[in-house]
């Protein structure tokens, strides 16, 4: 932080000890610099190669989109008939202790 501060205050003290002309062609200088950086990005934006690599990734996307809705649909049929399994193993366990408590009951009235 302190480095920061102190680069800064070279740099406005720096700007300061300019003339006015200097600073003035150091001002147009940014600007077209920055113009230039602005056109660049638009060019580079607008490329075929950047059109190549938005598709590229809308591809990607779509293929992983797929395998993920597969993927998906696996999990959920295999939950369904993990839940069917368990639903048929608690109604045997149900009726295997219906019958024990039956016949408990049975044997204590005798």
């Amino acid at each position: 932080m302190r480095y920061a501060l102190v680069a800064l205050a070279v740099a406005t003290l720096s700007v300061a000890a300019c003339s006015k002309s200097e600073q003035s062609d150091a001002g147009d200088n940014a600007k077209a610099a920055a113009a230039k950086i602005g056109e660049a990005t638009k060019e580079v934006a607008t490329s075929p190669e950047m059109k190549a690599v938005g598709n590229d990734i809308k591809e990607g996307a779509a293929e992983a989109g797929a395998v993920a809705k597969d993927a998906f649909a696996t999990a959920g049929a295999e939950l369904k008939e993990g839940a069917d399994k368990a639903g048929d193993k608690a109604s045997e366990a149900a009726a295997t202790a219906d019958a024990k408590i039956d016949a408990a009951a049975a044997d204590a009235k005798n």
